[in-house]
Order: C-alpha cells, then structure tokens, then sequence
C-alpha cells in the first residue's frame, strides 16, 4: 500500500479508464479526496501518520491550517482507491477555514477522544458542519480514538448518536494501530459502493 505525503495541494479527480500501449483497456486508481475533522488534539494527525507510516509519535504538533498524505487501499472487490487525505487543523481558529478543506470531500472522518467528553460534544459541530457546508452524499464516519486508554464516554451512547445522525462509527487507537486500517478499508469501500 503506497502512502505519501506533500505540501502542496492535491488535485481532485476521478476515475479515468486510459489505454495501455498493449492496446487494451487499464484502469486508473479511483482518486478520492477525504478530510480528518475534530477538536484540536483528538488524535487526527497520528490517525494519518499511523496509516501512511505505520508508527506513532509521542509529540504533538499542532496541524496549521491543513496536511496532505496519500494511501493507496486495495479494495476486496479488487479494484484500487487512492486517498488523499487533509487533515485539518481542529483549533478554533482554524474553524472558518474548515469549509475550503470540505470541498469534493467523498470522505470525512470525524474524531473525538474517546477520554475527553468535551471533544465527543463537538461531534454534533463538526457532522453539522460536513453535511452542510460539504457535498452532498459525503460518506462520514465517526471515529473514537485512543481506545487503549480507559474510556470516559459510553459506547452505546455514541452507537445511538450515530445511528441518528446517519453516519458510520468505529473505535480505534492511533497508539497501538487498532482498527486504523479497518477504519480507511471500510471507508474507501462505503465511498465506492456509493459513486
């Protein structure tokens, strides 16, 4: 699986059928754009650099406006989705921004810290925020991270919130990799299923 990542802003795409020199018909990657939202310090950053890198890093660094890291998902149908991935700066400052990084999202991945129930509040902001200020039918999925550490907010309450707010919902940790992999798998394949 590829990843990579870059300064400068990617190009939203689609899915083209090219011709090979063999004369035949090659499929390109469907190119897809997906944006990390939440709360400042939720753990969005370390989400993407566990995905792209495999790693975790026990330095925080504030995201400045956005980042853009690519990866390649390899779907059970066979076919092939390159995500390229902004994640976005969760500070309040950055919030008037936010919208710009919404546009010709097919993603969105909505984070809270599954041990601070101030960032789980702002779920409601943040889905409010991708459904209308995003495009329409933009596939989002709610993210509880840091699972490894004890949990401060009720699962089923979170299952429930999401059921409401038509949206998917898994728990993960950027620490140890739990369910980050699962998380972009089942994404890519709801945003193919959809387009």
């Amino acid at each position: 699986m590829g990843c990579g990542s870059s300064t400068q802003r990617p190009q939203t795409t689609r899915n083209i059928n090219v011709l090979s020199s063999s004369g035949g018909q090659q499929k390109e990657d469907k190119k897809v754009k997906v944006v990390l939202l939440g709360d400042s310090g939720v753990g969005k950053s370390s989400i993407a650099l566990y995905l792209c890198h495999g790693r975790f890093s026990d330095s925080h660094q504030v995201t400045i406006g956005a980042a853009f890291l690519h990866h390649t998902i390899h779907l059970k149908n066979g076919e092939t989705m390159k995500l390229h991935i902004w994640d976005t700066g969760g500070q309040e400052r950055f919030r008037a921004m936010a919208p710009l990084y919404y546009r010709d999202a097919y993603g969105a991945v909505v984070v809270y810290d599954s041990n601070n129930p101030e960032s789980f509040n702002s779920l409601k902001f943040w889905i409010n925020e991708i459904k209308s200020s995003g495009p329409r039918n933009c596939c989002i999925t709610v993210v509880a991270n840091k699972k490894d550490l004890p949990q401060k907010i009720n699962s089923e309450m979170v299952m429930k919130f999401c059921k409401e707010q038509h949206v998917s919902f898994i728990e993960c940790s950027a620490k140890t990799g739990e369910n980050i992999k699962t998380l972009f798998e089942r994404l890519a394949s709801h945003i193919y299923s959809r387009f």
